[in-house]
């Protein structure tokens, strides 16, 4: 049986801060580019018109919190519907959506940013509510990436009260 793994002693935070924000940054881009692919794949199969615009909106809105996953469901849906798709389609395009989500908030997240980051779920959740209440939109867009550093600012003086 493995015992749980200690985060790293932090022996120069901002040096470390950096490096938090080059691993939020580069999981950022690489969710990114993974859901506009998977949702260019069901789009595609759902024969959504501009599909390809449509997955790379989806993908780089998949980079704000909570409300960007939205996007390409209004988008796609909106599309269908001009376009006078019948119902199968739709419904291909729904479920695209619902399957690029699950795999994103269940796979890509907890794997590329929860983990290399050191957070969990309950820190998160709270980070982007204070964040969106008191500062918007750029409280959402900020809230994980300032949740992270003062994780490691915390984990610093913590291990120095330590000694």
């Amino acid at each position: 049986m493995a015992l749980p793994e200690r985060p790293v002693r932090v022996d120069r935070p901002f040096r470390e801060s950096v490096r938090v924000l080059g691993i939020y940054l580069r999981a950022q881009i690489a969710i990114a580019v993974i859901v506009a692919v998977l949702y260019a794949i069901g789009f595609g199969i759902a024969r959504a018109p501009l599909w390809p615009v449509i997955a790379i909106l989806g993908g780089v809105s998949s980079m704000i919190p909570r409300f960007g996953s939205l996007v390409p469901l209004v988008l796609v849906a909106t599309a269908m519907l001009l376009a006078q798709k019948d119902l199968t389609h739709l419904l291909i395009a729904f479920g695209t959506w619902v399957i690029v989500q699950a795999i994103e908030g269940f796979v890509l997240q907890p794997i590329l940013l929860s983990k290399p980051l050191g957070l969990k779920a309950i820190p998160v959740f709270l980070a982007l509510l204070v964040g969106g209440m008191f500062f918007g939109p750029v409280g959402f867009l900020l809230a994980v990436p300032v949740l992270a550093v003062a994780n490691v600012f915390w984990r610093y003086f913590r291990d120095r009260s330590a000694q």
